[in-house]
């Protein structure tokens, strides 16, 4: 393995009670955010609304479809490329919080906003065949969310985080101990607050790829975890008269090299993602970049401090045993 910072003694065991106040106001501050915001920005996925997918006969650029959009009022619509295939080419998704339904769709529960009855594809189709009439315009599919379904997705994401942080113990508690796996969900419990509250402060929209970056930034953050909790069993063998604080900070020196290696190649990655990748990759890069960058954070200041905080005031067996 390649070693940038080698034989490295920084003492972060010691400095965890500066890394703890610096945490909490991270998280403090985001959660004063979403108080002040009264929740996130919630997208169409979880408030309801239309996903429309049209195609063109012609090739259009992305910039070309926003101004159409904005001359209709839907300036704040998510417009998303889709990738080209043998039956589809020239394909957008469009997603907007309006919903103008036909009278059929508004019974079912949505609001009906267009008193005409027309729904917003036709009113999409309309406005491109007014701006480029020789180049036709299909819509493929057009599909209402409304706020109950938006409501129950809202369910399903926050299942599905804490599925994960469950999963993640159990898997830690069977491979290392109890306390690893207790210290590694905090961990990452700790990420995904700081990111969430990032999400807020920034306003940034929370959708289903919200949810997408914190389970990426959970499996990205264990990873990291779960290094440090290997080296720190394999020197609890190895420095058997050394106290357990001084294993910990000696541990986390030691993967230090491959920690900060793994994390500027995925920030590399980000930084570019955010610069070249457009409206839509750039509300998933930001974020990711946040997490990961708070992720290494806590794998090398949170998680190892936890288990030696616990052993301190609650010594286990295996502890009072190298005593």
């Amino acid at each position: 393995m390649i070693q940038i910072l080698k034989q490295m003694k920084v003492n972060f065991i010691g400095n965890r009670y500066k890394a703890y106040l610096l945490s909490g106001v991270i998280i403090l501050i985001g959660l004063i955010s979403i108080i002040i915001h009264g929740g996130f920005n919630y997208g169409v996925d979880f408030t309801g609304g239309t996903l429309v997918q049209i195609h063109f006969q012609k090739s259009v650029p992305t910039d070309e479809v926003r101004k159409a959009l904005v001359e209709i009022g839907m300036g704040e619509a998510e417009i998303q490329k889709v990738k080209d295939t043998e039956l589809l080419h020239n394909a957008f998704l469009i997603r907007s919080g309006k919903v103008e339904l036909t009278t059929s769709a508004s019974e079912s529960g949505a609001k009906e906003s267009s008193p005409s009855g027309e729904t917003l594809g036709k009113k999409i189709v309309s406005a491109f065949l007014a701006r480029y009439p020789d180049n036709p315009i299909f819509v493929d599919s057009e599909d209402i969310v409304g706020p109950k379904i938006g409501k129950e997705l809202r369910g399903k994401a926050v299942w599905a985080v804490i599925i994960g942080w469950i999963l993640i113990l159990i898997y830690v508690a069977i491979r290392f101990d109890f306390r690893f796996g207790v210290a590694s969900v905090l961990s990452l419990v700790h990420d995904v607050l700081a990111t969430a509250g990032f999400v807020s402060l920034t306003n940034m929209e929370f959708n289903m790829q919200t949810i997408a970056v914190f389970l990426t930034i959970i499996g990205y953050s264990i990873n990291d975890s779960i290094v440090v909790a290997d080296r720190i069993r394999e020197n609890r063998k190895l420095m058997r008269k050394e106290s357990l604080a001084e294993i910990a900070n000696t541990s986390v020196n030691q993967t230090l090299s491959r920690t900060v290696i793994t994390s500027f190649t995925v920030v590399l990655v980000l930084i570019f993602l955010v610069i070249f990748g457009g409206r839509v990759l750039k509300d998933l890069a930001v974020p990711l970049l946040f997490g990961v960058i708070v992720g290494t954070y806590s794998s090398i200041f949170v998680v190892a401090a936890i288990v030696v905080d616990w052993e301190k005031f609650s010594p286990s067996r295996q502890e009072k045993r190298r005593r």
